[in-house]
């Protein structure tokens, strides 16, 4: 939790150039993917990486992010439940979405789950390790690459975490 308190603190005082480069997003995927893999196997939940983009990001960053949303999926996702990372792009943005067909957040949470150390109901987490920071590092991470993110959810059908990265092109107009 300490390391998760530090990295926020870095992030929302330290706004020096981020060193991004054009990565393959579906690799970087993979990579978070096959580390989650037989977690979720241990859990009979399936991971299906569909992603097929290109984007401009921190790596490690952006595997930070991931790996955030895909260890909450996991938590809120039951046996023979699902959880799929797929891409969408836009005229404005690339979208990296991470949906489950797990347990779901309620429309009151929705408002404060990315407030430091908010966590709807821990009692439902299968782990009960979560801090409460995860969202919220994952909103600071978003936003030192000029994005942001969201969710959707339905109690008791599931909840989608959308990234949202400015297109390549963007990038390169915005930072020259």
């Amino acid at each position: 939790m300490v390391d998760a308190l530090l990295f926020l603190a870095r992030t929302e005082q330290d706004q020096q150039d981020l060193e991004k480069k054009r990565l393959n997003a579906h690799q970087e995927v993979a990579s978070i993917c096959a580390f989650y893999q037989a977690m979720a196997d241990e859990q009979e939940v399936s991971l299906d990486n569909d992603v097929d983009a290109s984007i401009v990001a921190n790596s490690e960053l952006l595997r930070r992010a991931l790996s955030n949303l895909l260890s909450n999926a996991l938590n809120h996702t039951p046996a023979g439940g699902s959880i799929r990372i797929h891409s969408v792009q836009t005229q404005e943005r690339l979208q990296l979405m991470v949906s489950d067909s797990g347990t779901g957040i309620s429309a009151e949470a929705l408002d404060r789950v990315f407030d430091r150390f908010y966590s709807e109901d821990t009692a439902r987490m299968r782990r009960g390790q979560g801090t409460g920071l995860g969202l919220a590092i994952v909103r600071s991470i978003m936003q030192l690459h000029g994005g942001e993110v969201a969710l959707k959810s339905t109690p008791g059908s599931g909840t989608t975490a959308i990234l949202y990265f400015p297109l390549i092109h963007q990038v390169k107009k915005n930072n020259p």
